[in-house]
């Protein structure tokens, strides 16, 4: 993967990427601040989300507080560590993809900014694409006219490379964990199916993305593709070119869907396996099986509707549990541990955009 050239490669393109940001009006004009009521709404409902289904969890399963301290310390040390490098490890996925795009960021940038999307995404109702809209809207401020759009479909195509990762992590642990799966009663077993049904599709349209441009050259696509660009104003033409550009980067892409797969999600599912076997009085835990619950409950934490996931991640994540034949108190403790201590890397991350200052703006 030679990721120096990759930066050349997007810059032979900088005078088409430039002409269609131009040819789109206001492209790089701020669109009208969101309603307060609008805000508060959704912060009121996916609050609800969130405290309804941990709720739920906390008394289907009758945790108490002394049942928290059956995890062992260290196990939650390990977790914390654990989510951190995983974050990190995406921040310098998203760097690559910055300077892929010719974006002259600094890696201390794109790392704080990284960093400040944590935990915007688990603290703002907008989930984890409110994270992804302020990171944006942090960068695009201290970029120069023109080079806006870059910015922001770097963060779209570093979302396509988590989110294909991801499905393919899902289906391929679910592949090799079949004979676990066998054993689930009815409900889970069907309900896992279909959602690798639905995640196999998903992962056909992520594949599709990324040779959308290529519509343009089928007559009857284009027919209504110009239709569609009347109607938004070109941003259907300036997103396929964008994708272009990307895909004369594949190898690039592909070696970081290889990562993301092999290495981001195994280190994410980490604080699953380590507080499983730290749980006192149960017995030895697999890794494998406990990747495909983290796998699974990252899967459905990607759902809009609750705080950065908080919640649906825990329920699915218990139910996956349940059906390996964890007892009642691990599949309800061990979720929310996590969720805590995602939490909580999320709020560390605060001190990142606390003394950010942001002299310095990156040019494109």
């Amino acid at each position: 993967m030679n990721e120096s050239s990759s930066p050349e490669i997007m810059k032979e393109n900088a005078a088409e990427t430039a002409a269609a940001e131009t040819a789109m009006p206001g492209a790089d004009e701020q669109k009208p601040p969101e309603p307060a009521w609008k805000k508060t709404l959704k912060f009121v409902l996916r609050f609800g989300v969130s405290a309804g289904i941990l709720t739920y969890l906390i008394c289907t399963r009758d945790i108490k507080w002394q049942d928290f301290k059956l995890v062992k310390p260290w196990c939650i040390v390990v977790a914390f560590f654990a989510v951190y490098t995983q974050l990190s490890l995406t921040a310098v996925r998203w760097f690559t993809l910055l300077r892929a795009a010719g974006v002259n960021c600094s890696f201390r940038e794109a790392f704080s900014l990284q960093m400040q999307g944590m935990f915007f995404s688990q603290f703002l109702p907008g989930g984890s694409v409110g994270g992804d809209v302020v990171k944006a809207g942090i960068l695009a401020t201290r970029t120069p006219p023109g080079g806006k759009f870059n910015v922001v479909f770097s963060i779209f195509v570093d979302r396509l490379c988590g989110l294909g990762a991801l499905l393919v992590a899902l289906l391929g642990t679910c592949l090799v964990c079949r004979d676990t799966i066998a054993q689930f009663p009815d409900g889970q077993r069907h309900g896992l199916m279909v959602m690798c049904a639905v995640c196999g599709a998903l992962l056909c349209v992520v594949v599709f993305v990324f040779f959308s441009d290529l519509l343009y050259k089928v007559k009857f696509f284009k027919f209504f593709l110009d239709i569609a660009d009347r109607i938004t104003k070109d941003t259907f033409k300036r997103a396929a070119e964008a994708v272009a550009l990307y895909r004369r980067c594949w190898k690039l892409l592909l070696g970081w869907i290889a990562a993301t797969t092999l290495v981001f999600f195994p280190v994410l599912s980490l604080p699953v396996w380590v507080m499983a076997n730290g749980f006192e009085g149960a017995p030895h835990r697999d890794f494998l099986p406990c990747l495909m619950i983290s796998n699974v409950s990252q899967t459905i934490a990607a759902i809009p509707g609750s705080f950065g996931g908080t919640g649906t991640r825990d329920i699915a994540c218990a139910e996956m549990m349940t059906a390996m034949g964890f007892t009642d108190t691990e599949s309800g403790v061990i979720p929310i541990l996590v969720t805590m201590v995602t939490l909580l890397v999320a709020l560390s991350c605060s001190v990142f955009f606390i003394f950010d200052r942001g002299k310095r703006a990156p040019k494109v």
